[in-house]
C-alpha cells in the first residue's frame, strides 16, 4: 500500500487564506464558517453610565432595531459597547432560527443581507457602529461621554 505525501505548508497557507477572507468579508457568511471566530462569553460591563442608558433609551424610543445573529462577532462585539442596563432597552432581533428568540421572519421582511445592521428612523446601516455613530444617526441629544 502507498501512502500520499502530505503537504502541511500548502494546508496552513490555505487554512491561514480562508480565516482571513472570512475575517474580512464580516458577518454575511455562513455560521458554520465563523464558529471558529465566536467569541467567549459576553463581557458587558455591569455597570452603566448615564451616556449609555440615554442613548439605549433613545434608541428604544424612536423604534431602533439592531438585526444579528449570535454567531456573529461583530454583533457581540456590538452588544459588549452596552452596559446590561443599557442593552436592556435595545430592540435586538435574532435572524438566525437558532439563537434565542429568533425572529428570522423579521430579518427576512426587512430584507437584512449582514450583521449587524441597525434601522434607524427608516434607514439601515450595515456594520459595526460605535456609540458615537449610533448618536449621530439617531440624532440623539443627551449625553455623550460614552465609555465604549
Amino acid at each position: 500500500m502507498q501512502l500520499q505525501r502530505f503537504d502541511l505548508s500548502a494546508v496552513i497557507i490555505r487554512t491561514t487564506a480562508i480565516a482571513l477572507l472570512t475575517l474580512m468579508a464580516g458577518c454575511s457568511s455562513d455560521p458554520l464558517a465563523e464558529s471558529a471566530l465566536q467569541p467567549t462569553q459576553s463581557s458587558n460591563r455591569a455597570i452603566a453610565t448615564t451616556a449609555e442608558v440615554g442613548l439605549a433609551r433613545h434608541l428604544k424610543r424612536i423604534k431602533a432595531k439592531f438585526y444579528g445573529a449570535y454567531w456573529c462577532p461583530y454583533c457581540t462585539k456590538q452588544k459588549e459597547m452596552f452596559p446590561k442596563e443599557a442593552l436592556s432597552y435595545i430592540n435586538y432581533i435574532e435572524c438566525d432560527a437558532n439563537g434565542k428568540n429568533p425572529r428570522p421572519d423579521l430579518c427576512s421582511k426587512a430584507k437584512v443581507k449582514g450583521f449587524p445592521t441597525w434601522e434607524i428612523k427608516g434607514r439601515r446601516y450595515s456594520g459595526l457602529l460605535s456609540l458615537e455613530e449610533l448618536a449621530e444617526l439617531s440624532e440623539y441629544k443627551g449625553d455623550r461621554n460614552f465609555q465604549n
